[in-house]
């Protein structure tokens, strides 16, 4: 009996150890860009399986032999940036509130106005994502994938923008299009004059940030909107996978399908990776306080996100909460990759998830005061 149990203890402590060493490559993974080393980034994207299954190590040996506890709670821990990250942990002692103005940002991936269950008209559904925007009272709203036809641009965002509690606005196609009557952009509404603006686009792909200098009341903001490189799963990727989720449908090929999606992502990190490279160097030189939302398409423990906040912070782990996390609402699991980043002049007062099927993301809200 003694003899059977000494294998069991080595079988798990030999499992436990293989748990570990793919938990610290997911660290390793927001400091290594993929347009180099592209493999960190399949172990950063499963981090969170890697923290689950290292936590069920850590209740084992809890309950069972207590000594091996720190074989998985050391490195753990020592990837605490990427634990606060899906898991954010205040201290109120810490906390100052600072009086004055505030700012609301509001962040959403409205998917073309076309839903998410793709019951309802485009109409129906613009209609419904104006009247939460309008609700929101925000200061600025940054949409991506605004789709909208229209014989007159300015004039369609210009009553879009009233409606929803918005003065000021500036947008960017993604790519240019044959039909001049087609608004495919990131979009930014202020209720605050515009004092500046520009975009960001890699040569021959197409844009994925613009930003916007807004005079809030005597002091100039820059706000970033990002819709960064997206993965561009198809359908038949989307059957493969709900294939190998669901054990009643027909499997496709495995190989085909895997490696069909395993391209796709390597192709986005890579495209990712150069995008935020960019972004970084531009954000660096930003004279004035700034605020980065948007749609990224990455994790947390991305490359991508490392370099957005390398100088600035995340709202959701100041202010939010775990229930706050996933902002994807598509067919694949929930991931948060949707994001409002803020830099050292702001205090975060409040960050927020709302759980609107409209679209595959949910949207997102921040509030900030400025610090003294």
């Amino acid at each position: 009996m003694k003899k059977s149990r000494r294998w069991i203890l080595r079988i798990l402590l030999s499992l436990n150890i293989l748990a570990v060493i793919p938990l610290l490559l997911s660290y390793v993974a927001g400091h290594v860009s993929p347009a180099e080393n592209w493999y960190y980034a399949f172990f950063g994207l499963a981090y969170p399986i890697f923290l689950a299954v290292n936590g069920f190590f850590i209740i084992l040996w809890l309950v069972s032999w207590k000594k091996y506890i720190f074989i998985s709670l050391i490195p753990v821990m020592a990837g605490w940036s990427s634990l606060q990250s899906v898991y954010p942990v205040h201290f109120p002692w810490g906390e100052k509130n600072f009086p004055g103005e505030t700012i609301r940002v509001v962040s959403y991936n409205v998917n073309l106005f076309w839903g998410n269950e793709n019951t309802e008209s485009i109409a129906e559904v613009r209609e419904q994502i104006s009247t939460f925007l309008r609700n929101q009272q925000a200061d600025v709203i940054c949409l991506q994938e605004g789709y909208m036809k229209t014989p007159d641009f300015n004039e369609l965002l210009k009553n879009y923008a009233h409606s929803i509690g918005m003065k000021y606005f500036y947008f960017k196609n993604y790519r240019k299009f044959w039909d001049k009557k087609k608004i495919d952009a990131v979009i930014i509404f202020s209720r605050f004059p515009i004092v500046d603006t520009g975009f960001m686009k890699i040569p021959e792909k197409s844009t994925f940030g613009i930003y916007a200098d807004i005079l809030h009341h005597e002091d100039t903001i820059r706000i970033y909107n990002l819709h960064l490189e997206s993965i561009r799963f198809g359908n038949d990727d989307y059957t493969f996978y709900s294939s190998l989720t669901d054990p009643m449908k027909d499997k496709p090929p495995l190989k085909e399908g895997a490696r069909k999606m395993f391209w796709k992502l390597r192709r986005a990190f890579i495209l990712r990776a150069n995008e935020a490279d960019q972004l970084a160097s531009h954000i660096s030189v930003c004279p004035y306080p700034s605020v980065i939302a948007g749609d990224f398409n990455d994790t947390p423990s991305s490359y991508t996100y490392h370099q957005l906040t390398r100088n600035h912070e995340d709202a959701f782990i100041s202010a939010g909460s775990t229930f706050d996390g996933n902002t994807y609402a598509g067919k694949f699991p929930a991931f948060r990759i949707d994001y409002i980043l803020y830099s050292v002049h702001f205090k975060p007062v409040e960050y927020h998830k709302y759980k609107l099927n409209l679209s595959d993301h949910y949207p997102i809200a921040a509030s900030f005061t400025f610090k003294p």
